[in-house]
């Protein structure tokens, strides 16, 4: 059955209204130009590059002094062949080549890492009840 035009507008503004960062909504966030949404996401990637202590080896004295990082791309670097990833700030490196690191840490953070274990193991319980 096809939705109304209001039943329609009505979902796009509930999703509008959800979280696309800790503190800005989906809605928010599409309303920004695309340098300010790379730094609001840039923002989100500082606290994970924070944590890893990227801020030790970091390029910028701004970083090290303050134990955190708090670097933002700079037009240069948008420019800049190989490309810095838009999402994360400069101490992830060129072509986002600590990238993955940030990526496990931000599962780490969440909760959601996956354990090198099988969560099941079925045939093991088998064996032991019925020898």
């Amino acid at each position: 059955m096809p939705r109304t035009e209001e039943e329609r507008q009505r979902l796009m503004e509930e999703e509008d209204r959800q979280l696309k960062l800790p503190w800005m909504t989906y809605g928010e966030f599409n309303r920004l130009s695309r340098r300010q949404k790379s730094r609001e996401l840039q923002k989100f990637s500082q606290y994970v590059t924070t944590y890893l202590g990227f801020w030790k080896t970091c390029d910028l004295s701004s970083c090290r002094r303050a134990k955190a990082c708090k670097g933002f791309l700079t037009e240069a670097q948008y420019r800049a062949e190989p490309g810095y990833h838009e999402s994360f700030p400069p101490c992830v490196g060129p072509r986002g080549a600590r990238q993955q690191e940030v990526l496990a840490g931000m599962r780490q953070l969440a909760g959601t890492e996956e354990k090198d274990e099988p969560k099941y193991d079925g045939r093991k319980e088998t064996e032991d009840r019925y020898p």
